[in-house]
């Protein structure tokens, strides 16, 4: 019996190395094909874009309002309507102020390309293209998260299933890669907040104010844990953490993959509802952090020069 259990048990071991295995080789390579196609995207058409895109949305409706017509952005910024996503729905002040930073960061963007249009060592500064990646990478990845969450929080009837085969893809998708440690602190951290989903949904019953509360710090905690372990990884200077970085990098993205379907589908239900502002919103921010990130990471004046 003991020996059953014991080729059991290597035989599962086995399964594990290899499907973590033949997941770091799917991941590296569409990692290179990724590569490949950011390489011909230029950062300034990158930056340029992005920052208009976000700018423009100002004049859109992207404002919700649970009863009545969609808010313009300049509308969502004096107070008027809501920021369609998880943490709008749930604390409005938030989510206008969110917006507000996505704002903020396409006028400094827009404004950092006109100089450098001029000062052509605008962005052969390394402090200010790293500081500016780690900025709207924090605000991109805060996004993907934010509203995949709401996509999740939300799903009714059909739509329930394929939500929550999202949810658990991202939560489990990186245990195929990441140091076991890592994966368990992981689970627990997860499972934790998971816990408390029932305990918000005991305390709504009697009093909204600590249930809205619970429900922001849950957001804070989950959506800032994977951008907390790609700063930290990503930036360290130590050699054990860095060797570390390439399966905490291919974790993230096992995490964030689902997350981008989950905002996709996001997307049309928010066309539908009229708030087509959303979509040039969040691919702005996202062009945004992809052309910082070419920056930071090429570092040369010919490839800035050539943008």
């Amino acid at each position: 019996m003991a020996d059953n259990e014991t080729s059991t048990a290597r035989s599962t071991r086995r399964f594990l190395d290899a499907a973590r295995v033949g997941a770091l080789r799917i991941m590296e390579r569409r990692e290179r094909d990724t590569r490949t196609l950011l390489a011909n995207l230029r950062p300034r058409l990158a930056l340029t874009g992005g920052s208009l895109l976000v700018l423009l949305t100002l004049f859109c409706p992207i404002g919700y309002e649970a009863c009545g017509a969609p808010r313009k952005g300049y509308e969502l910024v004096q107070g008027q309507g809501d920021w369609p996503s998880f943490l709008g729905i749930i604390w409005t002040a938030g989510g206008q102020g969110f917006y507000l930073i996505c704002l903020l960061l396409a006028g400094t963007t827009l404004l950092s390309v006109l100089l450098s249009l001029a000062h052509a060592g605008v962005f052969r500064n390394p402090s200010l293209t790293r500081g500016m990646f780690r900025l709207s990478g924090t605000v991109s990845l805060f996004l993907i998260f934010d509203l995949y969450l709401l996509v999740v929080s939300l799903a009714k009837g059909w739509a329930r299933a394929p939500a929550y085969i999202l949810a658990a893809l991202s939560c489990l998708g990186p245990g195929l890669v990441w140091p076991r440690r890592v994966f368990i602190a992981w689970l627990c951290v997860i499972a934790g907040w998971v816990s408390m989903l029932f305990i918000v949904a005991a305390l709504a019953r009697q009093t909204e104010s600590p249930s809205q509360f619970l429900l922001i710090l849950f957001e804070a905690v989950v959506a800032l844990l994977p951008i907390a372990m790609w700063l930290r990884y990503s930036l360290s200077r130590s050699a054990a953490t860095r060797t570390a970085w390439p399966a905490i990098r291919a974790g993230l993205v096992a995490f964030y993959a689902p997350a981008v379907v989950g905002d996709v589908w996001l997307m049309v239900l928010a066309i539908q509802e009229g708030l087509w502002g959303l979509p040039p919103s969040y691919f702005g921010v996202l062009l945004m952090a992809i052309g910082f990130m070419r920056l930071a990471k090429v570092g040369k004046p010919t490839s800035v020069g050539a943008s």
